[in-house]
């Protein structure tokens, strides 16, 4: 097998890589420079294939982790890759050996239940463990795990468990910071503020610990909308890893960076920080990261409509993911093809990208993912005006949102099915959707409240 790492730090000692690291994975987009279709035989995922010497079913914990939060969880992008990050971390953490029998046996059967998505088991498993823990500092760690579970569906019961953790011990940084992370999501900044300030002042005062404070003063300034003091506190940031060697951090830390210029349109500062980030990635050997960042700068080259390099970064980004078994990666990324390809109004390939990445969502289990391919294929067919199939899979997606209670999903559906109804000249039924929603497009600040809005007095009668 190819090592892809090995390949592409050879890659990055030659001058193009040096115009390649472009954007980011601001959206998840694709590239076809020329239709590029990843022969089928590369792309038997249902077999148990080696990955890194893994089977299938020994496949590292950020596999399990990303089926779970693409499945379960209700957030931006931001918010789901730190959600799988904080999920990643618990269960690497039940695979490690434990102190009692108890402890071996609720993490394995807690492994076993998430395996299987069965979420309220390993909940259930993991706050027995705690009640029976004699070591506060150990059951302040399980509820951490807890929270980290529980915030794929409720970020509130996820705060209930951080704060648990840090009523029995005090000095857990961790459990303060995801209680940070969680009112940043939940738009409570002060409580965020303060609780990040509590990591601050627990931790000991060294280079890294300051780089880490100023990363997250620049997470939430971001959050509050003040890009400027966000763009500052990111850069101390780096500036403070560069000097220590902190690899990982360049590497978060750049991707923030890249991030935030990607929200201010400064795109060729967003490709110049991908491209540090992708830096640090190769000489950590880190694959699936990797990954991440060449499907971002595809996606900044295909925001930057050079079609050509978004298409090389995504099949590069296909390759590595193949060559290893990303099931999830593959599956993105047949999304992100379909979107290139549909933008370049190439509906015929792009339809054949989304049904791809329709079936492996299915065959994953990635519930919320699979409704996400069903809405692309709507809109394919709407262009392609095969309307009653695109209402068919609009309708199929909304009710997977909705018992999801996914409300960012069933918003954008509804939306676009709003449309459909509009090409398919049945207005009545256009106001009907659109009507439905105006009010959570208008709380959510959703900027496409204004053009439902004035769709809706151009389109539908008034009594």
């Amino acid at each position: 097998m190819k090592k892809p790492a090995e390949q592409l730090r050879k890659k990055a000692n030659k001058p193009i890589i040096n115009w390649l690291v472009p954007l980011l994975l601001v959206i998840a987009t694709v590239a076809t420079l020329i239709f590029y279709p990843a022969p089928a035989p590369r792309l038997d995922i249902s077999e148990n294939k080696p990955i890194n010497n893994k089977t299938k079913e020994e496949y590292p914990t950020t596999e399990i982790a990303t089926t779970l939060v693409y499945t379960y969880f209700n957030g931006s992008n931001e918010e789901r890759e730190d959600q799988i990050d904080a999920l990643t971390n618990t269960l690497n953490y039940l695979k490690k050996d434990k102190a009692t029998t108890s402890e071996k046996s609720a993490a394995k059967d807690t492994l076993t239940a998430l395996k299987v998505s069965n979420i309220n088991q390993a909940i259930q498993t993991l706050v027995t463990l705690a009640h029976q823990q004699d070591d506060q500092r150990e059951a302040a760690k399980t509820w951490i795990n807890i929270g980290n579970i529980q915030n794929l569906t409720s970020a509130e019961q996820a705060l209930r468990a951080y704060e648990k953790a840090s009523e029995l011990d005090a000095e857990n940084s961790n459990a303060w910071n995801r209680q940070a992370n969680i009112y940043r999501r939940l738009r409570q900044f002060n409580n965020a503020e303060a609780a990040y300030k509590k990591v601050q002042s627990l931790e000991n005062k060294g280079e890294t610990n300051d780089a880490l404070s100023f990363a997250n003063l620049g997470l939430l300034n971001q959050s509050k909308g003040n890009l400027k003091a966000a763009e500052e506190a990111f850069i101390q940031a780096l500036e403070i890893y560069e000097s220590a060697k902190n690899n990982a951090g360049i590497a978060s830390t750049a991707q923030n960076l890249a991030s935030l210029y990607i929200k201010i349109k400064n795109l060729k500062k967003a490709e110049k920080y991908y491209l540090k980030a992708l830096k640090s990635y190769v000489e950590q050997d880190n694959t699936e990261s990797i990954v991440t960042i060449y499907s971002a700068l595809g996606s900044l080259k295909q925001i930057m409509n050079d079609t050509e390099k978004a298409q090389f970064y995504y099949e590069n980004a296909l390759e590595i993911s193949i060559n290893n078994n990303f099931q999830d990666n593959i599956a993105n990324l047949y999304s992100n093809l379909g979107i290139l390809a549909q933008q370049n109004g190439e509906f015929d390939k792009s339809k054949e990208y989304f049904e791809r990445s329709l079936n492996l969502n299915k065959d994953i289990k990635r519930t919320i993912a699979t409704a996400d391919q069903y809405g692309n294929l709507a809109i394919i067919n709407r262009k392609k005006n095969n309307f009653e199939l695109a209402e068919d899979f609009h309708l199929r997606a909304i009710e997977i949102y909705t018992e999801k209670n996914h409300s960012n999903g069933i918003i954008s559906q509804k939306t676009n099915l709003g449309f459909l109804y509009k090409a398919w000249k049945k207005n009545q039924k256009a106001c009907k959707v659109w009507d439905s929603i105006m009010d959570k497009l208008k709380q959510n600040n959703n900027d496409r409240a204004e053009r439902i809005s004035q769709l809706i007095q151009a389109t539908c009668p008034t009594e």
